[in-house]
Formats: structure tokens, sequence, C-alpha cells
């Protein structure tokens, strides 16, 4: 069976909703899947739960999941939780005080980009969208990019880093801390897409037998790295990477994932083919 346990809605920074989003998983072929929206379990209660709905309809076997921002050895890394129960307390704290933070850091942000770049930049409609609980960066920069006030999303992205680094700071929990959570909701902690951070020059591999300790649960093996960011995955290194993690985890008892950390129709094209093509 064809599983994607990576996966975004409009819940946090995806284009689809959450029922969509379903739809077009299983148009590609996926037949197991779970929502994994940045710090937030929306998708699940959006329209009274509509998702599970379209997914029985579809035939699609749906794992509650999350994607979480913790704190590595003072680095951000992202944990996904799959398996979860929705109405666990611990979980639904910090879901609650980060959405808190993002929302202020939204309404900062907001403000920086209306006094920097004019008032007639960027509207706060175009930011606080119903339906959308967990506020980020992209949905800032997005509009943007469209409006031409940058060139690419990159540029939007870098002058974010360069101007809002007074923002509201945003909840990371230590990465026990938050696998603690995720086996406090039910769930098993993942490791999400790793080779990005060798990537970064943090020796993850390495780490992996003290995250285990931990109670790390599993690792994001199959990722799409050479498509998501070829310019940083060439000659193979995905591949490279992919083949030790997977001998390092085998030898630590870690399960294994896929995911395409998909946020639009056109990342599943990408990623599994167009349909039809």
């Amino acid at each position: 069976m064809l599983a994607d346990f990576h996966l975004h809605t409009t819940a946090s920074d995806g284009e689809l909703d959450p029922a969509s989003l379903v739809a077009q998983a299983a148009a590609h072929g996926v037949r197991g899947l779970a929502i994994t929206d940045h710090d937030t379990l929306a998708a699940y209660r959006w329209r009274d739960g509509a998702v599970f709905e379209e997914a029985r309809r579809l035939g699609v076997e749906l794992t509650v999941g999350i994607e979480l921002d913790v704190a590595l050895e003072e680095r951000e890394v992202h944990l996904l939780g799959l398996g979860l129960d929705p109405g666990a307390a611990p979980l639904g704290e910090h879901l609650a005080a980060v959405r808190v933070a993002r929302s202020e850091r939204a309404r900062r942000d907001l403000a920086l980009v209306r006094e920097r770049l004019g008032e007639h930049a960027l509207a706060p409609e175009d930011v606080f969208v119903r339906g959308r609980e967990s506020l980020m960066r992209p949905h800032l920069i997005r509009p943007l990019v469209a409006r031409g006030l940058f060139a690419s999303y990159q540029e939007g992205r870098a002058w974010f880093h360069a101007h809002a680094a007074g923002g509201a700071a945003v909840p990371k929990p230590p990465i026990a801390e938050a696998i603690g959570m995720v086996h406090a909701a039910g769930g098993r902690a993942v490791l999400a897409h790793p080779a990005y951070y060798a990537k970064d020059g943090f020796p993850v591999l390495d780490r992996l037998p003290s995250l285990r300790a931990l109670g790390l649960d599993g690792v994001e093996l199959d990722y799409p790295y050479a498509s998501s960011s070829p310019e940083l995955f060439v000659n193979g290194d995905a591949e490279r990477f992919r083949d030790e993690l997977r001998a390092r985890g085998e030898a630590l008892g870690l399960a294994f994932t896929r995911g395409s950390d998909a946020h639009s129709t056109a990342d599943f094209d990408r990623v599994y083919g167009a349909v039809g093509g």
C-alpha cells in the first residue's frame, strides 16, 4: 500500500483544504496517509470532521498526525507525531500556546510589512484567513511575491530574517519533551526529513542512538529531497544518505516512514507524477 505520512493543508501552510488534500492523494494512488500540519490538528476538526468521511468515501486509511517545531541542541528540527489522540491534554495545551504565539508574531510581522513596504502591500485579510489556525511566515511572503514586492519566495524569506528578528517567539519544546507529548497522546514520534539537518552541518546520524534513548520511534526514510531541493541534493546525495540512515535505523530498531511533504496539487504531481500523465 502506498502511504504518505507527511502532508499539509490550509490549516497551516498548505494550499488544499483537508478534504481536497485527501482527494488529491487518492487520485495519485496514495491509500494511507496522515495530515501533518505545523503545530495544529485543525484539519481533523475541519467542518466537524469531514476529512474522515472523505477518507472513508475514497477508501483511504487516515492516521491523525502533526508536525511539531522542536528544539534539538539549540536548533529547530521537526518531529512528526503519528497515530495521535486529538483530545490529549498535554499536546493540546502546547498547541494552544503555539497558536497564540504564532498569531501575535503574524500581527507584528503584518505591522512591520505595512510600515516598511507601505499599507498597500498587505492587508489583515490576506493573512488572517478563516480556517487557517497555524499562522506562518509563508502566509505573508506568498502574497507579497504575488504582488511583485519580492522577486521570489527566497528573497521574501531573507527580508523577514533581516527585519523581523524581534518578533514574538514561538514555543519550541526540547525534543525529549515533544516525544513525551506525542507518546502521551498515544502516538509515535518520527524525526522528519533528517537529511536537511545533515546538509546544514548537524551530525544527525550520529545523534540517532541518543534520540532513540529519548524515545524516538522512527525516522522519515523516504522523502523527495532531490525534487524538493535540487540545489542541495545532487549526484546521488539523497540516495547515499537514505542508505546510511536505513542501516543505522535498522541497527537501533527504528521504524521508517515515507512522506512527500506535499502542500499543493503541484507537489503531488512532482512526487507522484501528474494524474493521467
